[in-house]
């Protein structure tokens, strides 16, 4: 239980990341003294999510992508897991592959180490394009792997709401066993597909036998899944489970929504067109999927990771341009004060353990409404209750009714309905916490200081915010955990510049936090009108956050719109 984690820790003394103070350093300038110069100096830039994804990248995103230099915008890894909300004329748009500078006028790619349900794509994000009378040919769609009907279903048969259910995991299966589709694949013969289809779905029929689990059992159980209004399984997964010829189906399937679709986007080489575009002495803008933190690239948390490599690295390198010929620069996207994430494994900055809702059937956001409303009176007793020594003391707080709830319940609770923190994909709540320090000095040393941080304006609405400046670990006596050879004991403090431990320590931390004064009197958000100078508050907050982890930041988000960007000048 996280609250026997915590009392176990109540007595641990007081550790100088808490006693050590920032001095102010921010003052307000503009995207042209920031933003423009960076944009100058390099040829390609990657804007990457620098936590567990939902970060906020869209703003800066748009904010580069139409700088005059840039002459093409790529999504070149992950697939429709990924998701993000663009505002375009006052609409909100909800993509999941097309990258969020679609609306700046360049050419956009989708590319080949994307994986792609050409269906899903279609009809939520090519078809809202259409309805809205949105011009959509600068977008093209390179030769990417396809996510068919039985990959959701492989990965509906997993861990219940561990997955986005998108068929991840199962489509790069098939791309590693060199087993699948390709988007030129569907272009090809029948006969020719049938065989590709038939090799595919050897491991699909194996596992049916191995769940011993029908087809008609798994279209009932799906039917149940989507019967809160939240379609987690496609009409065209359904479908696919009542045919009789399965792969004629496919066939037919693509043939009609994807071959002879005329609205389909036009297909590219994109790795070339990535290449000619900086042969022409243009730049390109690369929208990293998802985030650091996921990448199966990362050890740390690698067992619960999404299928790809997103971090900037892996991101340059499916790319597929000269490296040496071109510079590129990285800004990393955080997002405060709840740095967030859906699905399971360890996160020691967030209020409760990452299987907190799904182990509860919790799996939409409204699915908490009634619960725990009262933000204000909870955000004050959650932070005055964190001991001297950064440890949150175990207590309760009574909601309306009477009923208890633990106080580090009750402020996941509140703060994700609070701030509307839902999965963009899945619609499940996220865990939120506060602003990890020891992650991101992380991932500051592996791709680089550059960081906006969104949503700071959220600070708004605080008494108090916090920073998790180091974990503790706690386990029974005489109890040891190992990560890399290292030996982690009771009581033992992870700091900023530590060695990283993998999730089988993490699962045993809680954080350190540092309590710091909030803005709520000297609120920062755009609706407030144009900011005159960065409030000391959020200054110290910023220059805490620098101080801890190297960061260079760049930006803060005071509102959803590009322009609602705050870019700030170091001293």
């Amino acid at each position: 239980m996280f609250s026997d984690k915590l009392s176990s820790l109540s007595d641990i003394p007081i550790i100088d990341e808490l006693k050590k103070e920032a001095f102010a350093c921010y003052s307000l300038s503009s995207e042209k003294l920031v933003l423009a110069p960076l944009i100058d100096e390099h040829e390609v830039f990657v804007v990457a999510g620098a936590f567990f994804g939902d970060e906020g990248k869209g703003k800066t995103v748009a904010a580069i992508a139409k700088h005059p230099g840039i002459g093409l915008v790529a999504r070149t890894n992950s697939g429709e897991n990924a998701g993000h909300t663009v505002y375009f004329e006052g609409k909100k748009f909800v993509f999941h592959l097309a990258a969020s500078g679609i609306f700046s006028g360049k050419k956009n790619a989708i590319g080949p180490n994307c994986v792609m349900d050409p269906i899903s794509f279609f009809e939520k994000e090519i078809k809202g394009l259409t309805q809205n009378n949105i011009d959509y040919s600068n977008l093209v769609v390179g030769n990417v792997s396809i996510v068919t009907p039985y990959h959701k279903i492989i990965d509906a048969l997993g861990k219940a709401n561990s997955s986005t259910l998108k068929g991840m995991s199962p489509a790069h299966a098939s791309k590693v066993r060199k087993k699948g589709l390709r988007l030129d694949d569907l272009f090809c013969s029948p006969a020719r597909q049938k065989i590709l289809f038939e090799e595919d779905m050897v491991l699909y029929h194996a596992l049916l036998t191995e769940h011993k689990i029908t087809e008609e059992e798994l279209f009932k159980r799906f039917t149940e899944l989507n019967s809160d209004g939240n379609k987690r399984i496609p009409d065209h997964v359904l479908a696919f489970l009542k045919s009789k010829d399965k792969i004629d189906f496919l066939i037919k399937l693509y043939q009609e929504h994807v071959v002879n679709n005329n609205l389909f986007p036009k297909r590219a080489d994109v790795q070339r067109l990535i290449q000619n575009t900086l042969r022409k002495g243009e730049k390109v803008l690369l929208e990293g999927p998802q985030s650091f933190f996921l990448s199966n690239n990362i050890p740390v948390h690698w067992r619960s990771s999404t299928s790809a490599d997103t971090t900037s690295a892996g991101i340059k390198s499916a790319a597929g341009y000269n490296q040496e010929l071109y510079s590129s620069l990285t800004i990393n996207i955080h997002k405060n004060p709840a740095s967030s994430r859906v699905g399971l494994g360890s996160n020691p900055s967030g209020f409760v353990p990452q299987d907190y809702f799904s182990n509860r059937k919790i799996r939409t956001l409204a699915s908490l409404d009634g619960v725990c409303e009262d933000f204000d009176a909870i955000q004050k007793k959650f932070f005055n209750s964190i001991g001297k020594n950064g440890i949150l003391k175990v207590t309760n707080y009574k909601d309306k009714g009477g009923k208890l709830y633990p106080l580090h319940v009750a402020m996941a609770i509140a703060s994700s309905k609070e701030y509307g923190e839902k999965g963009a994909t899945t619609l499940k709540p996220r865990i939120t916490g506060l602003f990890d320090c020891v992650a991101h000095y992380f991932v500051n040393q592996t791709q680089g200081p550059n960081l906006s941080i969104s949503a700071v304006d959220r600070g708004d609405v605080c008494d108090y915010v916090g920073l998790v400046v180091a974990y503790a670990v706690s386990l029974p006596d005489k109890q040891v955990v190992v990560a890399n050879g290292q030996e982690y004991k009771h009581g033992d403090i992870i700091r900023p510049g530590d060695a990283l431990p993998s999730e089988g320590v993490l699962e045993y931390c809680v954080p350190v936090i540092k309590v710091l004064d909030g803005w709520k009197a000297t609120p920062i958000a755009a609706t407030n009108g144009e900011l005159a100078e960065l409030p000391e508050e959020v200054n110290i907050f910023l220059s805490e956050i620098s101080l801890r982890t190297g960061a260079n930041i760049l930006s803060i988000g005071n509102g959803p719109k590009t322009e609602d960007l705050l870019y700030l000048k170091k001293a």
